[in-house]
């Protein structure tokens, strides 16, 4: 039997109920002018929660939320999580119990002090944001880390976003059992110049401006882009998703904001909850050891000093 056909048939089986994991983004991008200069540069990391609770074959239904103490931020994130979502066989994901966020929301706007009317604009601190309200805002926040895409197999067409079409999946081997399938395709420039228009119009936002849509599209038209983007996957025999890989290369010229060579890698890995929790435990246990004079009871110190 072809491994693929093995493949797509183990696709249509859903993963396992109870089991919980921590999805953990990481993420590298750099822009180069042309005289091969870096202008900007940026990396980071995010987690995420993720709980398997009940599989049938209209979907599997999960619970997303914040594998740390809400009260450590004041975003979007504090209100939207948890959140419980079906995803359906082809990636589709809806909200279960959208009650319980708007719920969430209406506090979070009353502690910042917020009036209703802030919903949907950008602010600024040390980065752009945008006030959400809307419980479509937590789906989004899932579907960042890609973990979810339905069903995937060998010579399959895959829906890459920024691509010109899909993509055809190819396996390119194995890793520790699972299998690794990838596909590229030429990057879509209507994809570039539409996110310069919408970009453009946050900026415009932000600084006070006026600038309607159809002034943004004017001025993204003379935009064209290059490049490549790739996406691989590694997945087990049951078809949950362990890791993915997402790598571009664009070259964009007639930008107001990003005219250059744009390189971008983000990896989401999958982890068991427990482990996620050991690691984070080691490395708390190396930081301590990195300091020793650092005292963790800050009460003992303040009463020493008195």
């Amino acid at each position: 039997m072809r491994p693929a056909f093995i493949l797509a048939a183990a696709l249509l089986a859903a993963p396992a109920a109870a089991q919980d994991y921590v999805l953990q983004l990481e993420y590298e991008t750099e822009t180069r002018g042309d005289d091969g200069e870096v202008t900007s540069s940026a990396s980071g990391r995010q987690p995420i929660a993720e709980r398997v609770i009940a599989a049938s074959p209209e979907g599997t239904e999960l619970e997303y939320s914040l594998p740390f103490d809400p009260e450590e931020i004041r975003g979007n994130e504090r209100w939207m999580f948890p959140a419980r979502m079906r995803v359906a066989p082809d990636g589709t994901m809806t909200i279960l119990n959208p009650e319980e966020l708007l719920a969430r929301n209406a506090a979070w706007l009353a502690e910042a002090k917020w009036p209703r009317e802030v919903c949907s604009r950008w602010g600024f601190t040390w980065t752009a944001f945008q006030v959400r309200c809307d419980v479509e805002a937590a789906i989004e926040a899932a579907q960042t880390y890609g973990m979810q895409p339905g069903r995937i197999a060998e010579g399959q067409p895959f829906a890459l976003e920024g691509a010109l079409g899909p993509v055809v999946l190819a396996r390119a081997g194995d890793n520790q059992g699972r299998i690794v399938l990838t596909g590229s395709g030429p990057v879509d420039p209507t994809f570039i110049r539409e996110r310069e228009a919408r970009g453009a119009l946050v900026v415009a936002e932000i600084r006070g401006e006026t600038l309607t849509p159809e002034e943004a599209k004017a001025k993204a038209a003379v935009i064209t882009a290059t490049g490549t983007l790739t996406v691989t996957f590694e997945i087990d025999a049951d078809g949950m998703v362990w890791r993915r890989e997402d790598r571009s290369e664009i070259t964009t010229t007639g930008s107001e904001f990003s005219d250059g060579t744009d390189r971008a890698v983000q990896t989401v890995t999958r982890l068991p909850r427990a482990e996620w929790d050991r690691l984070g435990a080691e490395q708390e246990a190396a930081e301590e050891a990195d300091n020793p004079m650092a005292d963790p009871n800050p009460e003992a110190v303040e009463a020493a000093a008195s």
